[in-house]
């Protein structure tokens, strides 16, 4: 029988990139105190290979109209991309949606562009079931984050591809285990994520993939796969 260390080690081997998928900077995202260049950094001088932009993608009153909150929310991306360039490090575009019309659930979005941001802007006056219905093309991956954190609302599993089972967030209870087991009760993708905010937020976590997928279209293409592996500070989960 093979040690624990053997079998990480393996694994290690067979799933070599290392992608954060979900992350925050300023000033899109207001909760965040990390502007897009010193977030790749941080993921970077860690040994990451990718990671995801996924700033929060709601009404914003912050913003007076929809052309400037697209601006800066492009903008956050592409100062990202560019660090992103300058160190080899991949970036991938998403979204953290969240839609007037229902609650305060927050929805992790990949397999996205540029272009796709001015039409999804449009129904986030509206409700997960338009959306999906109306907007979400084949390309998208949708997830449910953090599902079972106090006053979310789970939500039809017809309607997502997937939840976000292991949430870092350090200040927040998101019953990870629990999410887990129901992403897989359902049948559905299982992702993890920091929820990286904040300088000193150390509680760093992986999905680790055998290949690199180049951009968001090529990520939800693999996350549609099932085959990756989770990593937390470091230490792989098997």
């Amino acid at each position: 029988m093979k040690k624990s260390e053997e079998i990480k080690s393996e694994l290690s081997k067979a799933y070599p990139v290392r992608a954060e998928l979900h992350a925050h900077t300023k000033p899109v995202s207001g909760c965040s105190d990390i502007p897009p260049r010193d977030a790749v950094r941080t993921f970077h001088n860690d040994g990451y290979d990718a990671m995801a932009i996924t700033n929060h993608f709601s009404i914003n009153k912050r913003w007076t109209n929809k052309e400037d909150y697209l601006e800066a929310y492009k903008h956050d991306f592409l100062e990202a991309l560019d660090e992103g360039e300058k160190l080899g490090m991949t970036i991938y575009l998403g979204a953290e949606l969240r839609f007037s019309k229902q609650s305060d659930n927050d929805y992790l979005l990949f397999g996205i562009t540029l272009d796709d941001l001015d039409k999804i802007y449009d129904y986030l006056d509206k409700d997960l079931e338009t959306f999906v219905r109306e907007c979400k093309t084949e390309t998208m991956v949708l997830l449910q984050a953090h599902p079972f954190r106090d006053d979310m609302i789970l939500m039809d599993t017809d309607l997502l591809d997937g939840v976000e089972a292991f949430n870092m967030h350090p200040n927040h209870n998101s019953r990870v285990a629990v999410a887990y087991y129901y992403a897989k009760e359902h049948g559905k993708i299982a992702t993890i994520g920091s929820d990286y905010h904040h300088v000193g937020h150390d509680n760093l976590a992986a999905t680790r993939f055998s290949t690199l997928p180049k951009d968001s279209l090529e990520l939800a293409e693999e996350l549609r796969k099932n085959d990756f592996i989770y990593e937390i500070s470091g230490n792989l989960m098997v």
